[in-house]
């Protein structure tokens, strides 16, 4: 994809060191040298060079470009013009600038083994032209790649409001001077634009939101642009994942409220249906057995499933499940518990409803929904499901590492 003055920034992209200044090559651009005397011949006009100077980064002959490699330049003495990127066939390679201004990012990995050439044009203030290129190859495929557990909605997908973007790397810490290179390359758009960020959990978990919930209605596109890049200690990103998915036109959410003992189902902010429930119990067999508080999302929906607890020795069928948190905590229907919803606790950590009213939930709610838990006394850990919600906004965005100082 070139990229000409309508869809570039007219300054040349910043790059931090290492830069190798190119071949320029002025462009057909003559002028009237003086008057040709009798006898004289044909004169030549000369050919002004301009005084355009192009840097162009990987350097012209670079052997150790990865699939993730990004292409910046600088320009002095000029104004950028044009860039493209060609593998060794000529044919172009699609991307684009990074939302930071910083380099030109190829929409999918580059090839390993590959040889590319870039190609920057700029002019000086008298219009004539330069044109810088850099020629450059990826390594070999490295054998150690790291893969990721991803949590993202399948492509299409219609969420809940409080959708979370979340994926784990997978067995690999990354080291904490490379994630904000790693933080750069997790590309979200919203349609209409949302304010929002990630939030490193640890070294491996990552969950972005916006700022509020989504707004109805609103398109998402994701692209974890990991393929090839650098995450330290040898090892490399295995693959990109992207995305697509919208939110839901309505706004739903469920309020469970330990003090009262009810549940309530709100649908564009009023409320639909109030179902009596039962939570944790303070202690079963010498363990504290309380239902989360916090905010967190619907992780799944299921008809029917089995639940089996090696802590608690159990293994019980259950009808209409919706997860909470990855430890096993979620509402479903619980026919034995019919004595206690709207009374007394009881659960091994569930949210306990009647069967009927699990198949009402389980009809009203989408992957993504906020169910928020309140009052009873303890707060779910973050990252034990999807839990961004439950930290405020300012506190969230300071688990980012490409916040301003």
């Amino acid at each position: 994809m070139s990229f000409g003055p309508s869809s570039l920034s007219r300054r040349g992209a910043l790059t931090a060191g290492g830069l190798a200044v190119v071949g320029l090559a002025a462009a057909a651009c003559t002028k009237e040298s003086g008057t040709i005397g009798e006898g004289d011949g044909d004169a030549s006009s000369e050919a002004p060079q301009s005084a355009a100077k192009v840097q162009i980064t990987p350097a012209d002959g670079a052997t150790d470009a990865t699939a993730a490699t990004e292409i910046s330049w600088t320009v002095e003495a000029g104004e950028f013009k044009e860039f493209k990127l060609t593998d060794a066939s000529g044919a172009e390679v699609e991307g684009a600038m990074h939302p930071d201004g910083t380099t030109w990012v190829p929409s999918s990995p580059l090839e390993w083994e590959g040889t590319y050439t870039a190609t920057v044009t700029a002019d000086d203030a008298e219009g004539l032209t330069a044109t810088a290129t850099s020629t450059f190859t990826t390594i070999a495929s490295p054998g150690n790649r790291v893969s990721i557990e991803n949590y993202l909605p399948n492509p299409d997908a219609v969420v809940g409001m409080g959708a979370i973007l979340a994926f784990r790397f997978s067995d690999y810490e990354i080291p904490e001077d490379l994630r904000a290179s790693v933080e750069r390359r997790l590309f979200v758009t919203s349609e209409p634009a949302q304010e929002g960020s990630w939030h490193w959990i640890t070294g491996r978990a990552l969950e972005y939101r916006p700022k509020e919930f989504w707004q109805p209605d609103t398109s998402i596109t994701v692209r974890l642009a990991l393929g090839g890049l650098d995450i330290g200690d040898g090892r490399y990103g295995e693959f990109d994942a992207e995305t697509s998915f919208t939110t839901d036109p309505e706004s739903r959410y469920l309020e469970a409220d330990d003090n009262t003992k009810q549940m309530r189902a709100f649908r564009d902010g009023s409320i639909v249906q109030t179902i009596p429930i039962s939570l944790g119990a303070n202690e079963i067999d010498g363990n504290d057995a309380r239902s989360f508080s916090g905010t967190m999302t619907i992780m799944s929906r299921e008809e029917e499933s089995t639940f089996v607890s090696d802590l608690y020795d159990y293994e019980t069928d259950v009808k209409w499940a919706m997860r909470l948190t990855f430890s096993g905590q979620f509402i479903h229907g619980a026919p034995w518990a019919a004595d206690r919803l709207g009374k007394s606790n009881g659960s091994h950590g569930c949210i306990n409803v009647s069967d009927e009213m699990g198949e009402w939930i389980y009809n009203f709610v989408r992957w993504g929904d906020p169910v928020i838990v309140k009052n009873t006394g303890l707060d779910v850990p973050q990252g034990d499901g999807f839990t961004g919600w439950s930290l405020d906004w300012e506190t969230f965005k300071a688990g980012s590492y490409l916040q301003e100082s």
